[in-house]
């Protein structure tokens, strides 16, 4: 169930890495659609994206994988680097394998194809009201449980130890940076 404006009782700010008037107008109508109150700030140069990320304030940032004269993923590790708590969803026509791969390695929340943009609101939905009850409930994951851990630049399979430690699930090793987490 998607959540009504009557039960979203802020809009969220979108900053949406958009070169294509259409597809941003698609996206938006998406969630108008879907009833996600936001307001959009839609810009396709580096220097602009620099400048929004300075002044703060965003909630959700949406990219295209493909921008002209734009390296979208060096966009998202800058975005990780600024506010590595703010979900950074791409939105994209077409997308290699690897280009998907690199985004989640970098950090990316989600890669949605702009074929399925109902998923986007479920996505939101998750990230922002889901997920934010469930910390509620439960600050901490329980010791030893593997969750997705959010670190300042990367995002990888971890667990919080019995020393308050957050760990790296594979290798055991201390994982520093940790921004948030996410149960499976």
């Amino acid at each position: 169930m998607i959540a009504t404006s009557e039960q979203i009782r802020v809009s969220l700010r979108v900053l949406h890495l958009e070169d294509n008037p259409v597809d941003a107008a698609l996206i938006q109508t998406e969630l108008r659609e879907r009833n996600i109150p936001c307001s959009v700030t839609r810009i396709c140069t580096q220097e602009n994206f620099e400048a929004e990320l300075q002044k703060g304030g965003v909630d959700l940032i949406l990219s295209d994988s493909q921008l002209p004269g734009f390296d979208t993923l060096s966009a998202l590790t800058r975005a990780r680097e600024i506010c590595p708590t703010v979900p950074f969803i791409f939105v994209s026509g077409t997308a290699s394998p690897k280009v998907k791969a690199d985004a989640f390695v970098r950090g990316a929340s989600d890669f949605i194809s702009k074929e399925d943009l109902p998923k986007l609101a479920r996505v939101l939905e998750w990230l922002f009201f889901l997920n934010k009850l469930e910390h509620a409930i439960s600050p901490l994951p329980e010791v030893g449980m593997p969750v997705i851990v959010q670190c300042k630049e990367f995002r990888c399979l971890g667990y919080f130890d019995r020393q308050g430690t957050w760990r790296d699930f594979e290798k055991s090793s201390e994982l520093s940076e940790v921004v948030a987490w996410f149960n499976l």
